[in-house]
């Protein structure tokens, strides 16, 4: 109840101030004038401003429309979840273990970004893994954050360049695969993954660039709890404002409820025993066998329905073959990979659900 009644004063604030993007915490940000989310279908609805910035992205899919956010006037806009008038830094999601496991390790980031790029920038965006923060007060009485983005535990840095961003109207844009230099030890708590990237937006010269996300409204797990007299805030989804701190995108950052498309990729050390690791409504369990022969089943489990699909790519992030398993229900499933007439080698793949929920894996094949 002490949530439900935070919200409704913050977005009575956030209406007096026509829109101004508020905090829970007190780190409030500069004022903007207002804000709109506007989908767009494909890069032909783009347009640049004055500052050189774009303000539309285009979507995976007709479901899979990313949100991009104006702010200020007609020279400011950007993504919520890239480059933006409000100078936000960093972008990451908790990836959360169901039990004490010690059987699963990060190798890298896979990513799909969109947006424009000047071919002769020097801009670079870094991946990284990072620990989860304690718990702390989120500025409020008996409101505590469950916790951000706190040790790094891995990081690689990338030209924007490399971001597989395409060119034009018509080059779509496509998933890329980044891997750290050394994988993180066997993990037994949960983690974030994300980017950070330094910027000055009056300076972009073209380089207005975002991560996709699901359509608002896609993330499926609670954004709060109750523990005794406390609210917790989960903070599942996060972004690094301008001020060097992390806030919680549901609470702090418009309300936002999406995911990200960017997946951190796990090496699971034994399938059959691992308790599995959560991105909100997405449990995954890994492959097996791994390394596979003929076949290899992919086990995982949904908190609601929806559609899964899963890509397998090689280790650049080229697509080599994709399953599609529409309508599933709310529970465990296994999934049937076939890989005769595959080449011996490492694959990765990404599972991906309906609303945007995704994690990626390593397979190996054999002969």
């Amino acid at each position: 109840m002490k949530f439900f009644i935070l919200l409704a004063v913050s977005t009575i604030i956030g209406i007096a101030t026509n829109a101004q993007r508020t905090s829970f915490t007190g780190h409030q940000k500069t004022a903007k004038n207002t804000y709109s989310a506007t989908p767009f279908m494909d890069k032909s609805n783009a347009r640049t401003t004055a500052t050189g910035d774009t303000i539309a992205l285009s979507n995976v899919s007709v479901i899979d429309s990313p949100i991009l956010y104006y702010a200020g006037n007609a020279s400011d806009s950007g993504f919520l979840s890239g480059t933006d008038a409000f100078g936000d830094m960093g972008y990451a999601e908790r990836y959360d273990f169901n039990g004490a496991d010690s059987s699963l390790k990060v190798i890298g980031i896979m990513s799909l970004f969109g947006g424009w790029v000047n071919p002769a920038t020097t801009k670079t965006v870094t991946f990284y893994t990072w620990t989860v923060g304690l718990q702390e007060s989120a500025g409020f009485p008996n409101v505590y954050d469950s916790g951000f983005p706190d040790i790094a535990l891995d990081s690689v840095t990338v030209p924007i360049t490399h971001l597989g961003i395409g060119g034009g109207d018509t080059m779509p844009d496509t998933f890329k695969t980044f891997f750290f230099t050394s994988p993180t030890a066997w993990l037994t708590q949960s983690f974030f993954s994300g980017y950070t990237i330094n910027y000055n937006f009056a300076l972009l010269n073209g380089d207005t660039i975002g991560v996709y996300t699901s359509p608002d409204g896609d993330r499926t797990s609670p954004l709060y709890t109750i523990s005794g007299a406390d609210t917790i805030i989960n903070n599942q989804s996060v972004t690094m404002f301008n001020d060097g701190y992390w806030y919680d995108n549901a609470s702090d950052n418009f309300f936002l409820a999406n995911n990200f498309y960017l997946f951190p990729i796990v090496v699971v050390k034994n399938t059959l025993s691992v308790k599995g690791i959560t991105n909100s409504g997405l449990t995954f369990f890994g492959n097996y066998p791994n390394p596979a022969t003929n076949s290899t089943n992919i086990k995982f489990s949904l908190s609601t329905n929806s559609d899964v699909t899963i890509t397998i790519t090689d280790l650049n992030g080229k697509s080599v073959n994709t399953i599609k398993a529409p309508g599933l229900n709310a529970g465990e499933h296994t999934i049937p990979v076939q890989t005769t007439g595959m080449k011996a080698g490492d694959y990765l793949y990404i599972i991906r659900t309906g609303n945007g929920q995704g994690i990626a894996s390593k397979l190996t094949i054999v002969n």
